[in-house]
This record gives C-alpha cells, sequence and structure tokens, in this order.
C-alpha cells in the first residue's frame, strides 16, 4: 500500500485508541461494569484497562493473550495514606499483575514546601513498583506556577516515568496548553498522561498533538466510536 492511500484509509480513531487508558475507577464499580471495561478494551484495541487493585485479578485472567496493558491507581483520589502503606500497595499491586501504576502526589506537603518528603515519598513509590512505571498524578488546578514546576522537578529526580495533569477529582482538566507545558517542563525526562474531561475524538487529538503520550479518560468508547 503506497503512503498516499495508507494515509487516506488510516482510522484516526483508531490511532487514538492506541493511546487510550480505559478507566474505571468508581467506588460504585460492578464486576459487570469492569468486565465491560475490559471486552471494550479488548474490541477498540486501547492502550491499557485501568481499574482498582481489587479488580487486578479479573483484568489479568481477561486480558491474558490480550496486548491491553494492565494499570491501576494508587492512594486515589485524595492520597492521604503514609509512604509505608502506599509502597506496600504497590508491591502488592504488582504481584496482582498491574503493570502500570497510577499514584497520587502529596499535594499538602508540596504546599507545606516538604519538599524531601515529597520526593521521597514517590522515589519509594517507584521502587516498591519494581520497574514498572509510575505516573505521579500532580493535580495541577491545585498548584500555582512556581508548585507546578517544583513538583516536575521532585517526580523527575524520584525517578517518575509519567506526569499525569489531574485526578480528575481536583480540577485542572486536560487542555492542550496545560500539557504542553507539562512536557515542556519535563524536558524529555518523562512522559504525559493527560487526564480530566476528555470527551471526543478532537479533545483526545488536539492533546496528543500538544505532546500527551498516553490519555486516562471512562469516555473511551465515545471517543472512538
Amino acid at each position: 500500500m503506497s503512503e498516499a492511500v495508507a494515509q487516506v484509509t488510516r482510522n484516526p480513531a483508531v490511532d487514538v485508541a492506541t493511546h487510550i487508558q480505559h478507566t474505571n475507577l468508581r467506588a460504585d464499580a460492578t464486576r459487570a461494569d469492569i468486565e465491560q471495561l475490559l471486552a471494550e478494551c479488548i474490541e477498540h484495541g486501547f492502550h491499557a484497562a485501568v481499574v482498582n487493585p481489587i479488580w487486578l485479578p479479573l483484568a489479568v485472567r481477561t486480558l491474558r493473550g490480550f496486548p491491553v496493558r494492565i494499570g491501576t491507581a494508587l492512594d486515589f483520589p485524595v492520597g492521604g495514606d503514609t509512604t509505608a502503606t502506599v509502597a506496600r500497595a504497590a508491591s502488592e499491586a504488582r504481584q496482582a499483575g498491574a503493570e502500570e501504576i497510577d499514584v497520587m502526589t502529596k499535594v499538602g506537603w508540596l504546599k507545606s514546601e516538604m519538599d524531601v518528603a515529597y520526593r521521597q515519598h514517590l522515589a519509594a513509590i517507584v521502587k516498591a513498583a519494581d520497574r514498572a512505571p509510575v505516573k505521579a498524578i500532580l493535580e495541577a488546578g491545585m498548584l500555582t506556577k512556581h508548585e507546578l514546576a517544583l513538583a516536575v522537578e521532585l517526580c523527575a529526580d524520584a525517578g517518575v516515568s509519567y506526569l499525569k495533569n489531574s485526578s480528575g477529582n481536583g480540577g485542572g482538566e486536560a487542555t492542550p496548553r496545560l500539557v504542553a507545558n507539562l512536557v515542556r517542563l519535563s524536558k524529555g525526562r518523562m512522559k504525559v498522561k493527560a487526564s480530566g474531561g476528555i470527551n471526543s475524538l478532537e479533545e483526545a487529538q488536539a492533546l496528543l498533538e500538544a505532546g500527551a503520550d498516553l490519555l486516562g479518560t471512562s469516555s473511551s468508547v465515545a471517543i472512538v466510536g
């Protein structure tokens, strides 16, 4: 197939799907809800399924043999657990089959100028994750310009793999401008996962064009549909 024909026949939604981490972290998510999420990941070729730790065994069994990664979120969405608790959870999640870990950062520590504690916490999670990519949820909507820049530096020092702008609960929804800023601040040391308020194919494409590597959303099927 010639390059020109390939460009014509390529489906933009399929391209976007390979960057989507299809997510259901609701407290009221039932087994049937998670089974549907996993089936949608297989059907649409999403990059990953992201579920709460209690659903990891189901995800592992269901996705075995399919090219869909398995992710989970820890200390979500408040970030109030101790470092020891979250590190243990990261280790348990890895043992249960999680291949990627999204973790809340300690926003209150950052705002209290507890920079060392903020970095050490993330470094402990990175170590416990045992080479699995760790995505630090920054809650950018709660941070000043200076705090955001500092958070990025601390994440880099801690060995974090991805910067994630928001949990979806603390504001700071993904915008091309915010994503581009995170890409700039990361200076190539980390990738960017955009999350929060991504509901259409056009929005998804704009975020990818701004430099996002992954998209976290629960509206995945509507986006590619």
